[in-house]
């Protein structure tokens, strides 16, 4: 019998959390408000896979894919199961195609599309789960679906202009420093070999960058073995709940890329959350599903002090303040409450951060390219004209003025 985990409010307007036995999604709900609970998640807990061949993540990508797909087959005319079991047949993953299959099973037997996905929380997110099951059940699944294809498209295309943005900035570090490692840790010891051979002087600059690569080579495996720990150690601390919220916080807090990573936090926030909210959830339930979407503790738990303020009489803006949300996001869901027309307005600010996020991440950049070429520039620069373009020069002097006059030697072989 599959395990449901549920999220509920008791009569003292409390969060509870737990799990129970059931057949089926229904049944699971009931047995939860038979102790006296109001649902606001319940979701079947996924079943891990003993194959390492389906052990492939599905990507936001395929359920992109997926939700299109299924929504022209729908649309089209085609039942729901003949849709997705097409689908199925065309899926190359093997781990969506094994979850595809199932939610076919399910779909046959119970005859419920929200119930068969619930199965599946690690690919349909609580937001897509909630979308669903109000399309099912206000008869509009085609259009809910036209709205989350439209939704995932939307933040596909933001987050994938995001990573190409970053691209050429990336690829000027690591040639940069691949040109700074080839100078430093090649070509000037190669040079400080000739020098010795020659027995020429080397100035004390050059030799003091001799010594910062020479102490680099000598503990680079101690070193390499520290850095590896540290990303070790804070992927563990990241683990934890308090490590979680201690980085997510330094993560908006870092310069430059802080502001990118709030403001893309918040559209999602705004985005998921208008979108329920038109297909007739409650402002507790949306908050409670948007939640899974966020990805950032900081703002999670900022969520959750706001479902606590509302559950204690306050407005939705009211819950917002002092929180990690701006000023003017706050005064437009004000404004939204009075009018009546919250979802519309979220709608507003998820197009405004949709286009900040975009403007603030060409500042960013247009920031950061011309601050790589001067760092690494200037550090190769220093290596090269200090550690090796001086130590020419100054072998070159002393071989022609060796040769003008055969009674001067190299400097460093002495004078007559």
């Amino acid at each position: 019998m599959p395990l449901y985990a549920y999220q509920a409010i008791d009569n003292s307007n409390k969060r509870v959390k737990g799990s129970v036995n059931a057949h089926t999604l229904e049944e699971a709900e009931a047995q939860v408000r038979e102790k006296g609970l109001f649902p606001i998640s319940v979701q079947a807990k996924a079943k891990s896979s003993s194959f390492f061949f389906l052990s492939q993540k599905v990507t936001k990508k395929d359920l992109l894919g997926f939700t299109i797909q299924l929504h022209l087959m729908f649309t089209a005319g085609l039942p729901l199961l003949k849709s997705l079991e097409s689908i199925a047949a065309q899926v190359k993953k093997p781990k969506f195609q094994e979850v595809v299959g199932d939610i076919c099973k399910k779909v046959e037997t119970t005859g419920s599309f929200s119930e068969a996905i619930a199965a599946h929380p690690k690919v349909f997110p609580p937001f897509y789960l909630g979308a669903v099951r109000a399309g099912e059940a206000g008869g509009t699944l085609p259009e809910m679906l036209n709205h989350l294809a439209e939704s995932l498209e939307k933040q596909e295309e933001l987050q994938s202009e995001m990573k190409q943005a970053l691209i050429y900035p990336v690829m000027i570090m690591f040639v940069m420093s691949a040109v700074t490692g080839f100078y430093a840790f090649y070509l000037m010891p190669k040079m400080m070999v000739m020098v010795e051979e020659l027995g020429a002087p080397v100035p004390f600059y050059t030799r003091a960058i001799q010594f910062i690569v020479n102490t680099i080579l000598a503990i680079w495996i101690p070193l390499v073995v520290l850095i590896i720990g540290g990303v070790i150690a804070t992927f563990i601390y990241g683990r934890s709940e308090s490590g979680a919220y201690s980085l997510s916080y330094l993560k908006l807090k870092l310069p430059l890329f802080g502001a990118v990573i709030q403001k893309s936090v918040l559209c999602n926030f705004a985005h998921y959350l208008s979108l329920l909210l038109h297909s007739g959830f409650g402002l507790l339930a949306s908050l409670d599903l948007v939640k899974g979407t966020i990805g950032n503790p900081t703002i999670i738990r900022s969520i959750e002090t706001m479902e606590e303020r509302i559950s204690q009489g306050e407005s939705f803006a009211e819950s917002m303040r002092g929180l990690s949300f701006p000023g003017f996001m706050v005064t437009m869901i004000g404004l939204g409450e009075q009018t009546g027309k919250v979802p519309e307005q979220l709608v507003r600010i998820n197009t405004y951060f949709e286009k900040d996020v975009r403007r603030t991440t060409k500042q960013v950049l247009t920031i950061m390219e011309p601050l790589i070429l001067i760092t690494f520039g200037g550090i190769s620069a220093v290596i090269l004209i200090l550690g090796v373009v001086f130590i020419v020069v100054n072998i070159t002097v002393d071989i022609i003025v060796a040769r003008l006059d055969p009674r001067i030697q190299l400097r460093a072989g002495g004078s007559e």
